[in-house]
């Protein structure tokens, strides 16, 4: 335990240095940068031909006010499969992901890793039953299909919703890694969150869906790359996959078929299977933050494209994020930072 405490010790003298700033500074910089460059320099708004037959449609095709407006939102439904399947995993995938799904195999074993099975099924069931609707009214948000359906107060209050879940939802994903921030850098915590939502708004407001699309896009290629690294480093410190995986075994860490019915459970195969697919079912059939996207492009065959990308991207970088989880526990099996009050929770 000793020998542990002082590996932590000496690990935790880790600390930003002048090149991490600068990398930093230089996301910031090419996010802001990406906006101005889709607002400004590289504006088009000329129309683009509908891919299904609008004449024996009944809701016509939405411009949302204007040529302009319809290039804002939904980037003239001409953007490319790669960078929006990007975009797509980057609406999934985040600080909270790359710290969480860890912290969950490190502290309750290798179930979760079955919600792979999951996404699966999930991609199968919107990429064929959810998009083709969507596709074939041709509507901008899943909302406009509810006022079709329904009325417009079945929109409204859909609408709301989904602007309260944002409001609660976002400021948890930006405190979490601005946590890990401060822990590298000593920057206070709500200074760093202001920036980054300085930096998220100018490039939304400034260059619309194609600027987000984009700057999704890069980030997520530069989080996975650099997930990938750290865990190659740790892999190789441990000695390989083999003692890793040895090690979690004999730790209790290797579980994928826990098939307990109790509802107690953290963890089992019936709530990753079932209750995962509901839930993933759920965010990526109607939530507009992936709907919105899956209309920026310009055909049903290219958005089920996007989902295959989008589920092949997800499965691999979950997949590298629960074995990351299997290496922090490699690292401290013989002494749990939080129990030998390394650490706390508060």
């Amino acid at each position: 335990m000793s020998d542990k405490s002082n590996n932590y010790a000496e690990y935790s003298q880790f600390h930003f240095y002048i090149a991490d700033y600068c990398v930093f500074v230089a996301m910031l910089l090419l996010s802001t940068g990406t906006g101005i460059y889709f607002g400004y320099i590289r504006k088009n708004v000329k129309p683009v031909k509908p891919t299904i037959n609008l004449e024996t449609n009944k809701h016509k095709e939405p411009d949302f006010g204007s040529k302009a407006m319809n290039e804002y939102l939904l980037g003239s439904r001409r953007l490319k499969v790669f960078p929006v399947a990007m975009s797509l995993i980057a609406s999934y995938i985040s600080g909270v992901t790359m710290l969480g799904v860890p912290s969950e195999i490190y502290n309750y074993g290798t179930q979760y890793w079955l919600i792979m099975v999951s996404i699966v099924l999930m991609a199968v069931v919107v990429s064929k039953v959810y998009l083709p609707v969507f596709t074939t009214l041709n509507v901008g948000s899943s909302y406009e299909y509810l006022e079709l359906r329904f009325s417009s107060s079945v929109r409204s209050i859909a609408s709301f919703m989904f602007v309260m879940d944002e409001i609660f939802f976002l400021p948890i994903i930006l405190y979490v890694p601005a946590i890990a921030f401060n822990q590298v850098t000593g920057v206070n915590i709500y200074v760093i969150s202001g920036v980054i939502c300085v930096v998220c708004v100018i490039y939304t407001l400034i260059g619309g869906i194609k600027a987000v699309v984009h700057t999704d896009a890069w980030q997520t290629l530069v989080m996975f790359i650099a997930l990938v690294v750290v865990v190659i480093l740790g892999t190789i410190a441990a000695g390989g996959p083999g003692p890793v995986f040895k090690h979690a075994s004999e730790g209790g860490r290797i579980i994928f078929f826990n098939i307990t019915p109790s509802l107690y459970e953290r963890q089992s195969f019936w709530a990753v299977l079932i209750g995962g697919f509901f839930y993933w079912t759920a965010f990526n059939s109607v939530n507009q933050t992936m709907v919105q996207r899956y209309m920026s492009l310009p055909s049903l065959k290219k958005g089920q494209q996007s989902i295959i990308i989008f589920t092949l991207g997800v499965v691999l970088f979950l997949s590298v994020c629960c074995f990351a989880g299997l290496l922090v526990f490699d690292f401290y099996r013989n002494c749990d930072p939080l129990n030998a009050g390394l650490i706390s929770l508060i």
